[in-house]
């Protein structure tokens, strides 16, 4: 077990520090994050899915209860971080990105390193459909309320033209095709796929340097919503719908990964929400790290 948490966390805090110090020590210049992460979403991780996805077993995806599971416990937090925004005087497009700031999972950065370690290659199952139900659902209705209910049609379309989006499931049809990629192929995108996860992290520390670490009480309940609460649900939904074994144990993984960095990028980009945005993800990131261990754990006894 020792050994399992070890596996899991070791990468991500040895990486994520590595790319914090290059932020704080100006080793990279301050447009480094935006060029490492544009190639982590745009190259590296779009292949990294495609691969894992054309390789999986097709009655792995087509799981009714593993489905609902991961939509009910990304969209419940979700609509809960929405509804308490809302409540306490924000707008529209705030509420909208406190939702997905206490509700997105940092399935791309953190993903696979964790799953991996922890339950094996079919970790990545969960790490392609966590990515999906973020990009085709969340952020999309997310962009929607922060545009004031307009232009869902040109938010699905962009979303849909994203190769993180467009590729892992051009993936999943080779897998339920029956088709196989050639050696070659696999092969010679794998260079680029594998290194998806190092340069992710390296990323996310580059990034987090920049935030001021500051705690507030709605720092504390977006990041117990997250950490605490979704893993919390996503492991009650599992249980309830008769999810048992690894599936059990990924969608309890998934949980407890901290809160995507999409969430400072969209409230920057929409100056809506930032400062909170990113000062939430910053302590969701390092409480993540006690709690990535404790999940792991939970997963052993299962």
């Amino acid at each position: 077990m020792i050994g399992t948490i070890t596996q899991a966390l070791a990468p991500v805090v040895f990486v994520t520090v590595l790319g914090w110090i290059a932020g704080h020590w100006r080793v990279l210049p301050e447009s480094a994050g935006a060029v490492l992460s544009g190639f982590v979403v745009r190259f590296a991780l779009p292949i990294n899915l495609f691969l894992a996805a054309a390789a999986m077993d097709p009655k792995s995806v087509l799981n009714g209860p593993y489905l609902a599971t991961i939509a009910i416990g990304f969209m419940a937090i979700w609509a809960i971080g929405l509804a308490l925004g809302y409540r306490r005087g924000h707008t529209l497009p705030e509420a909208a990105m406190r939702g997905v700031t206490t509700s997105c999972p940092n399935v791309g950065y953190c993903g696979p390193p964790v799953l991996v370690a922890a339950v094996g290659s079919s970790g990545m199952l969960t790490v392609v459909v966590g990515n999906l139900m973020a990009a085709l659902v969340m952020i999309p209705l997310t962009l929607v309320l922060l545009e004031g209910g307009a232009g869902i049609g040109k938010s699905l379309r962009s979303a849909l033209v994203k190769p993180l989006v467009l590729l892992p499931p051009v993936g999943l049809v080779i897998a339920f095709s029956g088709l196989h990629l050639p050696d070659l192929v696999r092969n010679a995108a794998d260079e680029i796929g594998r290194s998806a996860g190092g340069v992710a992290l390296f990323a996310l520390g580059f990034i987090l340097s920049g935030i001021e670490p500051r705690i507030n009480r709605q720092t504390l309940l977006n990041v117990g919503l997250k950490n605490i609460l979704q893993p919390l649900a996503m492991v009650g939904l599992g249980f309830a719908f008769g999810l048992r074994g690894d599936l059990l144990k990924e969608v309890l993984l998934l949980g407890v990964l901290p809160a995507a960095t999409i969430a400072p990028a969209l409230a920057l980009a929409h100056e809506t929400y930032a400062r909170e945005a990113a000062r939430s993800v910053l302590v969701s990131t390092v409480l993540a790290l006690p709690g990535i261990a404790a999940g792991i754990a939970i997963a052993g006894l299962m």
